[in-house]
């Protein structure tokens, strides 16, 4: 995430998006008072209190309506089935309990590791954070980011949605945008999914039908369609 006062934008950083990348990209031409969360190689720099994915409502809460209508607010989306894809590769790559105590995974997941055959294929992956979802004081079994940029009542709080899909094309809007040049070749977050075979390929019957109800809010405000080619436009940006 980064609040930005130089150029007045604020970045909206959603999971599995390519924002680690953008992030350092922003922050070379961000000044000595922006807000920048730590991403990459960079440390960030005022962002005490702040987190990297916060919300556009609690910066709105905290920081007040007014900055959200003075500074141009953006963020980047990617379709629900092939995000969830890298979020599962991201997970499965990860070595748990390398970072020590703070990274050592619960008990409820070493004992499905047991039974389940860990490391599990992705339909094995989806039903474990759907059943583990249903205990309680476990969270969803995945994240929703369309919350993360709009308000209690689905209406956005940020100026543009650009599409991961398409984003190697739309940079030069963002950079035009906010009157600076972007080059992403940081590369952070990549390569840690194994098989690039189509998302459509990874979807059985029962989880096709629960993605689409999981997640209808961003299908329908962003029109995805499973299996068809993502839109090229930028919501909200006229």
């Amino acid at each position: 995430m980064i609040i930005s006062h130089r150029h007045r934008f604020i970045f909206i950083h959603l999971g599995r998006t390519g924002g680690r990348s953008l992030t350092v990209e922003l922050e070379k031409n961000c000044g000595p008072d922006d807000v920048v969360t730590p991403a990459g190689d960079i440390s960030g720099r005022n962002h005490v209190g702040w987190h990297r994915h916060i919300t556009a409502r609690r910066i709105r809460d905290r920081l007040g309506q007014q900055i959200l209508d003075d500074y141009f607010v953006f963020t980047v989306e990617r379709n629900p089935w092939d995000k969830l894809l890298s979020n599962y590769w991201a997970y499965k790559g990860y070595l748990h309990g390398a970072g020590g105590k703070t990274e050592q995974i619960p008990w409820v997941e070493r004992v499905w590791r047991k039974v389940s055959g860990y490391p599990w294929s992705f339909d094995g992956w989806m039903k474990y954070r759907i059943y583990r979802s249903k205990i309680p004081g476990f969270r969803p079994p995945f994240p929703k980011d369309y919350g993360k940029y709009t308000d209690e009542n689905g209406k956005l709080l940020v100026d543009a949605i650009f599409r991961y899909e398409h984003f190697s094309n739309q940079i030069g809007m963002l950079a035009e945008r906010l009157g600076f040049p972007l080059v992403l070749d940081a590369g952070e977050g990549q390569n840690t999914r194994r098989d690039r075979l189509p998302y459509t390929e990874h979807y059985k019957d029962w989880s096709r039908p629960f993605m689409d109800r999981y997640y209808a809010e961003e299908i329908a405000l962003m029109n995805y369609r499973f299996g068809e080619p993502v839109p090229s436009n930028v919501v909200g940006l006229t």
